[in-house]
């Protein structure tokens, strides 16, 4: 899984625990749904998470649907139940109908709280940002903004609405204001979830000890084996691996599934490591079981690398034909068509800039693979990742001119990453600065001696001529 599209899925940190006064009105007038169309939580295909994990949030689930069933404007538990459908789309990923029950919930939550009195008010942006949270996994930025701005402006002083901005801003290309953000989000509560965006700003803005510092701080803050423990474990790693250090990402990949078994970004990322040291049947097992825990998009592309690289090229054209009908499903708003154990991933999610890159990398259809872009960058101009897959779709349509000018955009938080070295050499040399444009290529694979970019090959090529 791309590592810089999980600022969107960031740990809900559910307090079914802290359970107390959860009263509901005194005197409700209406209810807020008929019960009978309380919504179902899917039972589990496939055993996830820690052992009794998966029947506690059950069990909290029937409990806040019974007190809905006996006070249907008991708005506390309504957000409770809210809080396990979004829960169960990040561990299972069966994003669609979990995101589809959490949306309907919160809608009717927000339906019964335009009434600004005191409770109504807490109320009502615990809501707005539950909605954000939604969204900004469906790659629904600008509706995400929007929502946590009226959080904020609610509740000023509960750190997670300015998490929600973060990232909102982050993926919209509004660098300055997530950092502002960030800052008022760690100085409110510094914990696992602030640390971790703090991470991430870090990172790309090319301060990579202080972005290990922060997930390292992050990883420590969580509760060994829970789920966003491990997500933050994975991430340190991702940061170690995006240098060129397998060693010190496998260790924490291999943490975090000692801390919580069969963890599917785990799998996956162990096996991409295993890929990189040229174990291919290592790996094509590793992304077989991270598939089976989730049918994440991410892990079948990267199963697809793994198998051509076996020359495998049946299963190679199969998982290339899984991967793209799991894009489409997640842009169309409905299941992807991967046989039975195909999950739903949910509804209206923006998907112009990974269907971008899989067509620049995988059918090396520029065209489509430019016009998926260029929908992106309509919506995020300043995003850092659109412009540099832009860049790099248009140095391969050999656009020179127009690839320097989105590289330049894509540069402006003055990241040193291996990806953007690379495209910054090969775009020197094509404009004509060849020797300067090899120094960079060379620094790119000093960063990252094992680069994966559908532009590696030709960066290799350049500094052997």
């Amino acid at each position: 899984m791309n590592p810089k599209l999980t600022l969107s899925i960031i740990a809900v940190t559910l307090v079914l625990n802290a359970c107390t006064n959860l009263h509901a009105d005194e005197h409700p007038t209406s209810a807020l749904v008929p019960t009978n169309m309380i919504p179902d939580l899917a039972v589990r295909t496939v055993v996830v998470g820690q052992p009794g994990e998966g029947e506690q949030l059950r069990a909290s689930y029937t409990k806040f649907r019974a007190l809905v069933t006996k006070n249907p404007n008991d708005l506390k538990s309504w957000l409770k139940l809210s809080e396990i459908f979004i829960t169960e789309a990040r561990i299972t990923g069966n994003f669609g109908p979990n995101q589809d029950a959490a949306l309907e919930i919160l809608d009717r939550v927000l339906d019964k709280t335009t009434t600004m009195d005191a409770k109504n008010k807490d109320l009502r942006g615990e809501a707005l940002t539950l909605k954000a949270l939604v969204k900004l996994s469906q790659h629904q930025f600008e509706d995400a903004l929007v929502l946590g701005k009226e959080a904020v402006m609610l509740d000023p002083h509960r750190a997670f609405n300015y998490g929600v901005l973060v990232d909102a801003n982050v993926e919209l290309g509004h660098y300055a204001e997530a950092v502002a953000m960030s800052d008022k989000m760690v100085g409110t509560r510094p914990d696992l979830r602030s640390y971790s965006r703090v991470s991430y700003l870090r990172e790309i803005h090319g301060d990579v000890p202080g972005a290990l510092q922060a997930m390292e701080l992050a990883a420590r803050s969580g509760y060994p084996g829970a789920e966003e423990t491990s997500w933050c474990l994975v991430q340190l790693g991702g940061i170690h691996e995006r240098t060129g250090d397998l060693e010190k990402a496998s260790a924490h990949y291999a943490l975090a599934l000692a801390e919580r078994p069969n963890y599917p970004f785990a799998l996956a990322a162990t096996g991409r490591i295993a890929a990189k040291r040229k174990d291919y049947a290592g790996a094509e097992v590793l992304l077989r079981k991270a598939i089976a825990q989730m049918p994440d998009a991410h892990f079948h592309a990267e199963l697809a690398r793994v198998l051509l690289a076996q020359g495998k090229d049946e299963a190679y054209a199969e998982e290339l034909r899984v991967t793209e009908a799991m894009l489409v499903g997640l842009k169309d708003g409905h299941a992807a068509a991967t046989g039975e154990d195909a999950q739903a991933h949910g509804h209206s999610h923006q998907v112009g800039l990974e269907m971008a890159r899989f067509e620049l990398e995988f059918h090396k259809d520029l065209p489509v693979a430019l016009a998926n872009a260029d929908h992106e960058f309509e919506h995020r101009a300043d995003n850092i990742d659109v412009n540099a897959a832009l860049a790099a779709i248009l140095f391969s349509q050999e656009s020179y001119g127009q690839a320097a000018t989105h590289l330049k955009r894509a540069q402006r938080t003055h990241s040193r990453s291996a990806e953007l070295l690379l495209l910054d050499g090969l775009i020197t040399a094509a404009n004509g600065q060849r020797d300067a444009g090899k120094q960079l290529v060379k620094e790119a694979f000093r960063t990252d001696p094992y680069l994966q970019h559908p532009l590696a090959a030709q960066g290799r090529s350049l500094l052997q001529r």
